[in-house]
């Protein structure tokens, strides 16, 4: 499966749940104080919130091995406290599955995604809504791993059980994220009945689940040699300015591997954290301007390459006020091997084929420093060019 198929699939009915692994940094001192909260001994509760707060900073810093080890020691410390403090507990490690994504630490990824599961599962009930969530969330981890039979397989369950439970709008999701996964196999006419299936669960008054069909019927018409057929679904829907924008497009990334020889010659052992941040305005009308490279580290020759790939996209046309110029965005992409232990030695390294991991960083406030300066100030960032 593509990379923009998978970041589609994470961006449209997505469960709003504010324990998943999104991330959010409400300062820039965390680190600091985490390590005055730790001092002083406080309640578990206090604690957990800092250690997110802290991991998130590093992240968005770069500092992927510092975020994990600091997740690592809060769940080391706070795991028993689960049955009292069963979201944030949860929360720890879903933000450790997102840190060990971008990382490489596939095993870690997954563990860490299943523990989240099991803590929830395990204090709320299998048929809880927020358990029933990050089972969605594990089964997209799962099928961004490859193992799209039993991504499918679990959406399947979540679907039957959150239908018999009546929570429709749970149900309609997972039968969504099977017609993407459907048509991201080219098993097209699976994803067009997937797709009405979950607008049926939705029932008539969800505009949202409808529009979603949409999008993969644009998707299969696109494949079928159809150009004009984004503009078209664009020209039909528009979505509320309030809510993460919906991506309608993305072309493919080229392939970001270096040639066989360089790889027999262990050019392709990644020994650091490739990233690159990059900011970009999306106009009223969808489409992307003013996509610039904040900052990157080590990603050199394959910057530009992303960059076209973020101006290609089309998001769904938004409903702002006048006079609004669009949505400001920040995306991370990470580009790094799977993390292993080559034979010969006892250090796991990331290495083997290299892939893209794509997170939102736009409310971690990582932005380059004049951005972030910008910000202090109360000065919005810069206009899109040629939008009034």
């Amino acid at each position: 499966m593509t990379g923009p198929l998978l970041l589609l699939l994470a961006q449209v009915a997505a469960p709003a749940n504010p324990s998943t692994n999104d991330v959010i940094v409400v300062g820039h001192r965390a680190e600091k104080e985490l390590a005055a909260c730790l001092a002083r001994n406080c309640p578990p509760s206090q604690e957990v919130e800092a250690s997110l707060q802290a991991s998130v900073e590093q992240f968005a810093d770069g500092r992927y091995g510092d975020a994990r080890q600091t997740l690592q020691r809060a769940i080391g410390r706070n795991k028993r406290y689960a049955a009292e403090l069963p979201g944030p507990v949860s929360s720890l490690y879903a933000t450790l599955a997102t840190v060990a994504e971008h990382e490489g630490d596939t095993q870690l990824w997954r563990t860490a995604s299943r523990n989240n599961l099991l803590t929830l599962r395990e204090q709320l009930g299998a048929n809880n809504v927020a358990t029933m969530r990050e089972e969605l969330q594990f089964a997209d981890d799962m099928v961004s791993q490859g193992t799209w039979r039993f991504g499918d397989d679990t959406y399947a369950r979540i679907q039957r059980r959150a239908a018999a439970s009546g929570h429709n709008d749970i149900a309609a999701a997972a039968a969504f994220r099977r017609a993407w996964l459907a048509l991201a196999l080219t098993r097209t006419h699976d994803a067009e009945r997937f797709a009405d299936e979950a607008v049926t669960l939705a029932g008539p008054g969800d505009a949202t689940m409808a529009q979603l069909r949409e999008i993969v019927r644009t998707r299969i018409a696109i494949r079928k040699g159809d150009d004009g057929a984004v503009d078209a679904l664009a020209a039909r829907i528009r979505q509320a300015a309030d809510g993460r924008p919906t991506l309608l497009y993305a072309p493919p990334l080229d392939d970001i591997n270096p040639p066989p020889s360089l790889v027999n010659s262990g050019f392709q052992r990644d020994r650091g954290i490739r990233f690159a941040d990059i900011g970009y305005w999306i106009r009223p009308d969808g489409t992307v301007t003013d996509a610039e490279l904040l900052r990157t580290n080590g990603l050199g020759q394959w910057s530009p390459v992303i960059l076209e790939h973020v101006r290609a996209r089309r998001y769904v046309p938004l409903r702002l006020t006048e006079g609004q110029p669009g949505l400001y965005r920040i995306d991370r992409f990470t580009v790094r091997g799977t993390r292993d232990t080559p034979t010969g030695t006892r250090l796991a390294q990331r290495m083997g084929r290299l892939s893209v991991h794509v997170i939102d960083l736009t409310e971690t406030e990582a932005m380059s420093e004049a951005q972030r300066e910008r910000v202090a100030q109360g000065i919005p960032p810069a206009v899109p060019t040629g939008v009034n």
